[in-house]
């Protein structure tokens, strides 16, 4: 058993139709590198019901520059209703197609409630929590790179550790994913340790998993995270999940060995799906490598 806790159905900036036969590539993809189970868990931003019930939380940044480019990305991205994304999960589920009902989850500060309200009424099997952005700062997005430049480095850690533990104190995620992802453009602090201390805090209080993502590899030459923020989470009995953040097919399950070798340095010997929200335990295994992965 290899599962591959988070994959999208849509690269950024394209809006390819969710079908079940993009569903079957994903599967078949990952099931060449060993993957046995697939998460689909497309962005919250992809859905008209999360952008109508969100609706304006970037103007809370008073940069009006950057919340105007939060707004274009939101506009640009809806492509569909959940309602039409969870059936077309469940109905591969009920046909027997190894794949899980998820949803990338981006934490809003001060919109908790609404985001409980979105997930209420859909039977979730994995629900993952992001940081992708300071107040309307896109942190991870190519468009928002040269804000690093002008804003303290280290602060900036410390304001997305704050909001990872805000996120995993809510107990909305089963998942924090990519958990040290500012680091994705290099620029990085003398000292990782407070980022480790808020996100770890966040995550003891409801048992939160820990996303290892072989994604960091592609864009930055590291895993995310970084291993001493793995150890510590061993150390503390949190759970790992294993992703790749494939966007396309060929991306699934990429670099699954290097991501089982990375947990068995922290000292893990297995890793985490959830069904029905619920956590599932397998043995680390490496999955079939093929070259280029």
């Amino acid at each position: 058993m290899i599962v591959d806790c988070h994959t999208h159905l849509q690269e950024h900036g394209e809006q390819p139709p969710m079908t079940r036969a993009l569903i079957d590539e994903y599967v078949a993809a990952g099931a060449a590198r060993g993957i046995t189970q697939v998460c689909i868990t497309e962005h919250l931003f992809r859905f008209r019901e999360a952008f109508d019930m969100l609706h304006g939380w970037w103007d809370e940044d008073p940069d009006k520059r950057l919340a105007g480019m939060v707004r274009q990305y939101w506009e640009d991205h809806v492509s569909g209703s959940v309602a039409g994304y969870v059936r077309l999960i469940e109905e591969a589920k009920r046909d027997g197609v190894p794949v899980l009902l998820g949803l990338e989850m981006d934490w809003i500060p001060g919109r908790e409630e609404i985001l409980r309200k979105f997930l209420a009424p859909y039977d979730w099997d994995i629900v993952l929590g992001s940081v992708h952005y300071i107040g309307a700062w896109g942190i991870d997005d190519e468009a928002f790179v040269s804000e690093w430049e002008k804003r303290d480095v280290a602060q900036a850690w410390s304001e997305y550790g704050g909001l990872m533990k805000e996120l995993a104190e809510t107990g909305l995620a089963d998942v924090l994913t990519h958990p040290d992802v500012p680091k994705k453009y290099g620029h990085r602090p003398k000292d990782e340790t407070p980022l480790h201390d808020l996100i770890l805090a966040g995550a003891s209080v409801n048992g939160t998993a820990v996303e290892l993502n072989s994604n960091g590899l592609r864009r930055c030459g590291e895993i995310f995270p970084a291993l001493p923020l793995v150890e510590r989470a061993r150390a503390l009995g949190l759970p790992i999940t294993l992703a790749s953040d494939a966007h396309t097919p060929d991306r699934v399950g990429a670099n699954f060995d290097e991501l089982a070798a990375w947990a068995r340095r922290a000292g893990y010997e297995e890793a985490t799906t959830f069904i029905a929200r619920k956590p599932v335990h397998y043995p680390l295994a490496v999955a079939n490598h093929q070259p280029g992965a």
